[in-house]
């Protein structure tokens, strides 16, 4: 049996609101519950593409009441490193490689500004999908998170002191088996984005999974399989030929 989790990125204050709406109408015209992944506090520039949005806490505040998982999304998302981290997607990073005790602190004054809103988290969601063993370590100590969205795998598993639902695809194609999380990055679909999605999720809809805790439950004591790891050497080696012959 396969199933999904959506995944929606870099939710701030000036984000694509009218790319945002459309994608929740869709999920909620089906019931369907995403991560969203929200920046604390933005500084990137690419991030700034509507007008600052005095009322966008509670708008998070609203989701979260209907039902979304909300996710630490970093910091600022300014990267600063060049570092791959543990999940070796990309080249850049706003903590991997970064001493610790900036990481600290960029991650004490998000989860502030969280408190401050009133907005209650325990998924972790890093930019870029880069972070290290000293992130790990910050959250830990500093915040309630417990899962981390990242990873390679096909079903989700616990390491690290982590429970890790893996993040492993960014188009809207169908799988025979697994739990497959599908990363949206609604400030910049496309028009053709928005159909496949709109296709993918209307085909697809009673296979989205409703709670992540329950997914927690189910496979809380669950570790990484050979065929995981397998998996997961493969999809790195591919994704960096990829982005070698792309330089």
């Amino acid at each position: 049996m396969v199933r999904y989790i959506i995944r929606l990125d870099d939710a701030c204050p000036t984000m694509n609101r009218s790319n945002w709406n459309r994608v929740f109408r869709v999920l909620d015209r089906y019931s369907i519950k995403p991560i969203v992944a929200v920046i604390p506090n933005n500084r990137d520039k690419k991030m700034i593409i509507d007008e600052y949005d005095s009322c966008f806490w509670d708008k998070v505040k609203a989701w979260q009441e209907s039902g979304y998982s909300i996710a630490l999304h970093g910091y600022t998302h300014i990267y600063t490193s060049k570092s791959r981290g543990i999940v070796p997607m990309n080249t850049q990073s706003e903590f991997a490689g970064v001493d610790i005790e900036i990481q600290r602190d960029k991650i004490q004054k998000g989860c502030a500004i969280f408190k401050k809103e009133n907005i209650k988290f325990n998924i972790w969601v890093a930019p870029a999908h880069s972070f290290d063993d000293n992130t790990l370590k910050v959250l830990k100590e500093e915040t309630s998170v417990n899962i981390v969205s990242d990873g390679v795998s096909f079903y989700p598993y616990s390491a690290k002191g982590f429970f890790w639902i893996p993040q492993q695809i960014w188009r809207f194609k169908e799988k025979r088996s697994g739990i497959w999380t599908i990363c949206m990055h609604p400030n910049t679909m496309s028009e053709l984005k928005f159909k496949e999605f709109e296709k993918f999720i209307e085909k697809n809809s009673d296979k989205f999974i409703g709670d992540i805790n329950q997914i927690h439950q189910e496979y809380k004591y669950r570790k990484k399989s050979l065929i995981d790891i397998c998996y997961s050497l493969y999809f790195f080696r591919k994704r960096h030929h990829y982005q070698n012959k792309k330089r």
